[in-house]
């Protein structure tokens, strides 16, 4: 699959803003940022990488689809650590076998070194910035951050981003990955990330644990329903 910056692939999507129908509607937009900063190294990235294209190509997330009012949704997936790649623009969703092309996009995808430290702030900001190209549009706006550290990067705050986001109305979703090297990172998400209607919290236990509770969170996107309270936290 052909890589793209996220300048570039902003630049070209905007030429064709003009083209977008005025009744075309969409469950959802959502941006999937994904950290691919130096903590998440090869074996664990394998891990999240695959976890999402399970997620994608799940029976919860295909029926949750069907579910919809309008049976349709739109996904892009960024990839950030210090900078920020798109990795799959704007897909339109109407059916399993779409979420299943994606899954084998993302599988075929090799991994963007981008840089080695963590913009959690900059990944939402590129996420936002998506919105003005959607090619549908959305009753809702929103953006799944997952990743395994704090900011240690960038000329604005995480928090400060979110706000903006916030303001632009879209809900920040946050996926942190507790380890060994941040174990109290979801409390910082849950402070620096979240934010918007809505917005929630689904914690892994570690790159191992990533796969079940990402499944667990894109089908709770997507559907717009409550999940359990046990598996997930509210802010």
């Amino acid at each position: 699959m052909r890589r793209l910056t996220l300048a570039a692939a902003l630049a070209a999507v905007a030429l064709l803003g003009g083209m977008r129908p005025a009744a075309a509607q969409a469950d959802v937009a959502l941006v999937l940022a994904v950290d691919v900063s130096a903590s998440v190294t090869d074996a664990r990235f394998a891990l999240q990488r695959e976890g999402i294209a399970r997620a994608l190509d799940s029976d919860a997330l295909a029926e949750a689809l069907a579910a919809g009012p309008h049976q349709t949704i739109e996904i892009a997936v960024v990839e950030w650590a210090e900078k920020q790649t798109l990795v799959l623009p704007w897909t339109v969703v109407r059916r399993r076998s779409d979420l299943t092309d994606i899954a084998l996009k993302l599988r075929r995808a090799p991994r963007v070194w981008v840089d080695t430290r963590t913009d959690p702030g900059g990944g939402i900001a590129a996420a936002d910035a998506l919105f003005a190209s959607a090619p549908l549009q959305p009753d809702r706006k929103v953006i799944d951050v997952s990743g395994d550290g704090q900011q240690n990067a960038g000329e604005a705050t995480t928090a400060a981003m979110r706000d903006a986001a916030v303001g632009h109305h879209v809900t920040i979703n946050g996926l942190p990955i507790t380890s060994g090297d941040e174990p109290h990172v979801d409390q910082w998400y849950r402070d620096n990330v979240i934010g918007g209607d809505d917005a929630f919290l689904v914690v892994a236990d570690g790159f191992a644990a990533f796969a079940s509770a990402f499944e667990q969170k894109l089908t709770r996107e997507v559907a717009g329903a409550e999940v359990p309270r046990r598996l997930a936290s509210l802010r």
